[in-house]
C-alpha cells in the first residue's frame, strides 16, 4: 500500500511560525523524560518480568485515554484507526524485537544499535511517505550520528549475534513508526491517533502475557507495593499517556529527520542524568558525543547549512515536511 495517499491532502493544518519552538520544545521535553526513565524501567524489571510491566503500563495508560477522550473515539472514522493502529503495531513489534534481543546481547551494544532508527527514520520517511530531509536536517542528522556513536558505541568487540539482529528490527521498527507518526498526524486528529497507538499495544501487550501465563513461561510474583505503584503510575501517565499526546501532537509539525534529531537528546540524557545522580562514569568521549548531538539539533533547527551556503532561503517554516 503507498501510505503517502493518506497524507499532504488539504487535510494539512496551518502552520505557524512560533509553532515550530512549540513542536521543537515538546519533543525536547519527550527526550528528557525518556532519558530519565531508563532508570525506573531498569529498577521495575529488576522485580517484574517485561510482559507484565509492558502490559500493565499501557492497559493504564489506554485507561485514561478511554475516560478522557471518550468523545473523539466515537467519533472517529476508519482511517483514524487504521493509522492508529499501524503506529501501535509498529511500536509494540519494536519493543518485542528490543526486548527479544536484550537476552542474547549486551546493552551497551543494544543500545548502540537502537539508535540506527537515527539512519532509518529519514530513509523511511522518504520511500513510504515522499516525505524528503532537507540539507539543514541532514547536516544535523550527520553530527548528532557522530555524537551518537561517540555515546553509545560498545567497547567490548564482540562479533555479532541474533540478539544484534533482533535489536536491529527494533529500530527499523522505531524509524517506520516515528516516520509514519509524522506523516499521519499531520493529516489527522492527534488525540485519537495517540489513543488507538496506545490501546492497540495495551491489547498486544495483555494478549503476550496471558499465552505467557499459559504456557507457564510467566512465573514471576510481580509484586504490587507502594513503590511499583508510584513508578508504574509514572510511566503510564506520564511517559506513556502524556508523552504519546505530545509526540503525535509534534510530529504533525515537523519533519520526522528533525524530530529524530531531537530524540538523539534522549540518550545524551540519560548519561548525563545517571553520572549526576548515580556517579556512572562518563569519559571524556562520551561527553563530546553529547555535546555534539546538541550541536546537530541546532544544526538543524537554526538552518546552519543554509545559511553559510545562502543556496536555500531561509523561510519561518523551515522544518515542515515536503511532500
Amino acid at each position: 500500500r503507498d501510505w503517502s495517499s493518506d497524507v499532504c491532502s488539504s487535510d494539512l493544518p496551518t502552520r505557524v511560525p512560533s509553532a515550530g519552538w512549540l513542536s521543537d520544545g515538546a519533543l525536547v521535553g519527550l527526550a528528557l523524560m525518556w532519558g530519565t526513565s531508563h532508570v525506573i524501567t531498569k529498577e521495575i524489571l529488576a522485580t517484574h518480568s517485561p510482559a507484565f510491566y509492558t502490559s500493565t503500563r499501557f492497559g493504564i495508560a489506554a485507561i485514561c485515554f478511554a475516560l478522557v477522550f471518550a468523545g473523539h473515539l466515537r467519533r472517529a472514522n476508519w482511517r483514524q484507526l487504521r493509522q492508529g493502529t499501524l503506529l501501535g503495531l509498529l511500536s509494540f513489534t519494536g519493543i518485542a524485537f528490543y526486548v527479544l534481543g536484550l537476552n542474547f546481547t549486551q546493552a551497551s551494544k543494544a543500545g548502540f544499535i537502537t539508535g540506527l532508527y537515527l539512519v532509518f527514520t529519514p530513509l523511511i520517511g522518504f520511500m513510504l511517505f515522499k516525505t524528503k530531509p532537507t540539507r539543514d536536517h541532514l547536516t544535523g542528522l550527520a553530527v548528532a550520528i557522530g555524537g551518537f556513536t561517540l555515546l553509545s558505541f560498545p567497547r567490548s568487540g564482540e562479533a555479532v549475534n541474533w540478539g544484534d539482529v533482533l535489536v536491529l528490527l527494533a529500530a527499523v521498527a522505531w524509524a517506520s513508526h516515528i516516520a509514519a507518526t509524522s506523516a499521519f498526524a499531520a493529516a489527522g486528529d492527534v488525540r485519537t491517533l495517540a489513543a488507538f497507538q496506545v490501546m492497540t499495544v495495551a491489547v498486544l501487550a495483555l494478549m503476550v502475557l496471558f499465552v505467557l501465563r499459559m504456557l507457564g513461561m510467566e512465573t514471576q510474583p510481580n509484586p504490587v507495593d507502594r513503590q511499583f505503584l508510584w513508578q508504574i503510575g509514572y510511566m503510564a501517565v506520564m511517559v506513556t499517556f502524556v508523552a504519546a499526546l505530545l509526540q503525535t501532537w509534534a510530529q504533525s509539525r515537523v519533519n520526522p529527520t528533525h524530530a529524530v534529531i531531537l530524540y538523539a537528546l534522549e540518550p545524551a540524557t540519560a548519561a548525563v542524568f545517571a553520572y549526576y545522580m548515580f556517579g556512572e562514569k562518563l569519559s571524556f568521549w562520551r561527553g563530546v558525543g553529547a555535546v555534539l548531538i546538541v550541536a546537530g539539533v541546532m544544526l538543524s533547527r537554526l538552518k546552519v547549512a543554509s545559511r553559510l551556503t545562502g543556496s536555500e532561503k531561509v523561510n519561518s517554516l523551515p522544518l515542515e515536511a515536503d511532500c
